[in-house]
């Protein structure tokens, strides 16, 4: 079994969430919609056990990578 050594890190201007053993990438994403805001979503190196600094709502991690920032569907 491999294991992964990157984890999604999603964050709002009301909260942040990551992928983790329990949740996977759709999980998360569903997450960050129910909440209502907009939010970015980023891949970052090593586990989500992993310490990091985050500023300004993104992880400071070197070789992580933005992709994307999302708007919550209009019901």
């Amino acid at each position: 079994m491999t294991e992964n050594h990157y984890h999604f890190y999603a964050s709002s201007v009301s909260q942040w969430a990551t992928t983790n053993d329990k949740r996977d990438l759709r999980q998360l994403l569903k997450l960050m919609d129910k909440d209502g805001y907009s939010y970015n979503l980023f891949l970052v190196p090593g586990k989500h056990t992993d310490p990091y600094e985050i500023a300004m709502y993104q992880p400071m991690v070197k070789d992580t990578q933005w992709l994307g920032h999302y708007e919550v569907k209009e019901k």
